[in-house]
């Protein structure tokens, strides 16, 4: 979508420049990275992705913008409705198949670990 609309730098700036152009707020997916928030007008907020060993992305995207869009509804804040969908979809790619979604009470536990560090980095 952001390549659609024009943006094909880096993602901040991206979120940034389409919550301009469309006077809404905009999160921006990038991958293992984690997210983009920008509401019209504000600073984007990175929100870091979680390090997991993945074995197949088919449906991250899907389980992202899901989890994403259930607790801003429910909850009403886009970064914490941001973290809980990087986490779910962080899960899902640690499963094979398409319909890899983890569960309400799987994400929560997930979130609830402790930090650990990168697979393939070290970072944290």
């Amino acid at each position: 979508m952001a390549g659609i609309l024009g943006a094909t730098g880096p993602p901040a700036r991206d979120a940034a420049a389409l919550a301009a152009r469309t006077g809404r707020g905009v999160v921006l997916r990038a991958g293992a990275a984690g997210c983009v928030a920008v509401a019209p007008g504000a600073e984007p907020v990175t929100v870091p992705g979680f390090p997991v060993e993945p074995v197949d992305t088919t449906g991250a995207g899907d389980t992202h913008t899901g989890v994403f869009l259930t607790g801003f509804l429910h909850v009403a804040d886009p970064l914490t409705a941001a973290r809980t969908a990087n986490a779910a979809a962080a899960l899902s790619v640690t499963r094979r198949g398409p319909a890899t979604s983890p569960t309400a009470a799987e994400v929560q536990s997930f979130l609830a670990r402790p930090a650990r560090p990168s697979p393939a980095t070290g970072a944290r």
